[in-house]
């Protein structure tokens, strides 16, 4: 019994060797294993067993495997057993609901009689044991079992010692559950799931320790994108571009330490370079934009060439490595699209950065307050003279700038999605322009310009057809003019879209004709209703006789395909008179009249009528 066999000096002895056990500074899985294994010889020794064994459950809890064993006559092992809840239902369901499980005859308990000849560290010579489940984080880890030779009637004492030692053991996989969640998160908070590099906060806290310690001197950081990437995602798929960027972080990896390198866009990996002669920098920029896009990405069967750019900022003294990273983000702003392109954050580039980013404040401010209004250039009839219409032009009336070029926000607002908002206020509010000037018996028409980006997005033919009706306007008055450079985009996509605003009864205008790409050939397959001839041909009419022939064989072309030909920029009598002589059908321009607010615009509309009546 132990009250005979178990001194008080042995017990205390092996109690501060349990504390020192569960306070161990650092928790890992190989200290955890050392400590059960020596709690298996305490237990041995407080208890006077045969042997003590630490089993512990999967995580189904369809089965329970032997750690680690100890006895007496074997000392310490490891045995290949493992007991399956098939094979003992009631003895798992014990397991996880009892403090203390006592077997006084394992040959004959109804939980376990079908397993010692097998199961048990000893086999058959084992008659009485005694169990004490683990519990950690409210849930049974594992089980300390004691076995002994002899029967053994087990009194309370040695119930609560064996059960307290249990805890003991949970306190240790408590501690190690904790530390592995820990390690986890810090892995989630400073690690890229797809790559497996850092990510930019692990990366910052990286570099910035390095630059701490190597004041004597100066690196850089870049930034290296595959160009492009959404419209390779949206041909491919999500998945299939994962698939790239990890391979774009395999090849990087040949080249640069991973150490100095983290994932920090879709397909932007950020990289420090340990010196910051702008020379050496280049070089090394285009041998990593090499080494990524020199093979094509081979994707479920298909071969996928990229382009990459890199962008670059120079460490200086008082810079962080956070602010370093988002001048390379500035640098690539300012980039336009373009591929290929190695460039260095110059400091002019953040005011400019900043302006951008109060223009589009303003911009965004200006639409909710509505500080735009709509211009009206009219479009007369090339033959006559008579007014046949307007263009709708978008203006803003800034409260301290004034008026804002169109050039200087109708770019930013196309880049950050605002022009959708703009180009519907402003067909909501030519619809309603157009309604008041029909219920006077003006039967004008009105022109509005469409970007690329509304153009092609989803639902904007239909939510067009429906402003119109909730306003009462006949869409047959309605011409939306895109740039030429769409129709190039997607072509059966820019066709279908073509056919979808003509079905619904809008007229369609191809803006700024023979600037972009000269597309004679794919006019004859576009449902388009006018071609509008840009200005820079027009204003050679009157020096260059080119400019006639090009005017010239452009108005043939459209006559050719029944299309209505529209010359802007018209500045001139002799160029009125030199287009009309061409076959052009309508034209504007100064020389009729610039964009006008609506309150001039009503007496100009007065005063040419009138003029054009008495001629």
């Amino acid at each position: 019994m132990i009250e005979k066999n178990f001194s008080n000096r042995t017990y205390r002895k092996h109690q501060e060797k349990l504390f020192e056990l569960v306070r161990m500074p650092i928790v890992t899985e190989k200290t955890v294993q050392e400590a059960i294994r020596y709690m298996c010889e305490i237990v041995a020794d407080m208890l006077t067993v045969d042997t003590v064994s630490i089993w512990h459950f999967d995580t189904s809890y369809q089965s329970i495997s032997c750690q680690v064993a100890y006895s007496h006559e074997s000392g310490t092992h490891y045995p290949a057993l493992t007991v399956h809840r098939e094979h003992a239902s009631d003895y798992f369901e014990a397991l996880q609901t009892e403090r203390v499980l006592t077997f006084e005859d394992v040959r004959s308990h109804p939980f376990v009689k079908d397993l010692y000849t097998e199961y048990f560290v000893e086999g058959q010579r084992i008659h009485s044991m005694l169990d004490a489940p683990i519990y950690a984080n409210n849930r049974a880890k594992g089980v300390i079992c004691c076995e002994t030779f002899l029967p053994r009637m087990w009194n309370y004492l040695e119930e609560l010692i064996v059960s307290t030692l249990a805890d003991f053991i949970a306190i240790l996989y408590f501690r190690l559950d904790r530390q592995l969640v820990d390690e986890h998160l810090h892995q989630l908070a400073y690690t890229d799931e797809l790559t497996g590099l850092m990510n930019k906060y692990a990366f910052v806290d990286e570099i910035d320790s390095l630059r701490l310690h190597t004041k004597d001197f100066l690196g850089a950081v870049l930034y290296i994108r595959a160009d492009d990437f959404r419209s390779i995602e949206d041909a491919i798929g999500s998945e299939a571009s994962d698939l790239i960027v990890k391979e774009m972080a395999s090849r990087l990896r040949k080249v640069v330490d991973e150490s100095r390198m983290a994932r920090t866009s879709q397909s932007g990996f950020v990289i420090w370079i340990p010196y910051g002669e702008r020379r050496k920098v280049h070089t090394l920029a285009e041998h990593l934009c090499e080494q990524v896009t020199r093979l094509p990405y081979r994707i479920n069967e298909l071969d996928v060439v990229l382009t990459t750019s890199a962008f670059i900022s120079i460490e200086i003294e008082g810079r962080s490595t956070l602010d370093m990273i988002h001048t390379t983000r500035v640098v690539a702003g300012q980039s336009n699209g373009k591929r290929g392109v190695i460039a260095f954050f110059e400091e002019e580039m953040a005011q400019e950065a900043s302006d951008r980013l109060r223009l589009e404040m303003n911009l965004r401010l200006g639409v909710l307050s509505e500080q735009f209004e709509l211009y009206y250039q009219p479009k007369v009839i090339a033959d006559s003279g008579k007014l046949k219409g307007f263009e709708g032009l978008m203006r803003w009336n800034h409260p301290e700038r004034g008026l804002v070029p169109p050039l200087d926000f109708i770019p930013l607002a196309e880049s950050t999605g605002i022009i959708i908002d703009l180009e519907e206020w402003a067909f909501v509010t030519a619809c309603r322009q157009l309604k008041q000037w029909h219920n006077r018996g003006d039967r004008y028409e009105l022109a509005l310009n469409l970007s690329a980006r509304h153009f092609l997005s989803e639902g904007v033919v239909e939510k067009f057809a429906q402003i119109a009706r909730e306003e009462g306007i006949c869409t047959s008055y309605m011409t939306l003019e895109i740039t030429e450079s769409v129709g190039m985009e997607n072509q059966q996509h820019v066709i279908d879209r073509f056919i979808a605003f003509r079905e619904e009864g809008f007229s369609i205008s191809i803006d700024d004709f023979g600037t972009g790409f000269s597309a004679f050939v794919y006019l004859k397959h576009y449902p388009i209703h006018e071609i509008k001839i840009d200005r820079q041909f027009i204003q050679v009419t009157e020096n260059d006789p080119t400019g006639n022939v090009i005017v010239e064989s452009i108005v043939d072309l459209a006559r050719g395909l029944n299309l209505k030909t529209v010359c802007e920029g018209v500045e001139t009598l002799e160029q009125w008179e030199a287009l009309r002589g061409l076959g052009c059908d309508e034209m504007q321009g100064y020389y009729f009249s610039r964009p006008l607010p609506l309150g001039e615009l009503e007496g100009w509309i007065t005063d040419y009528t009138a003029q054009t009546r008495d001629a």
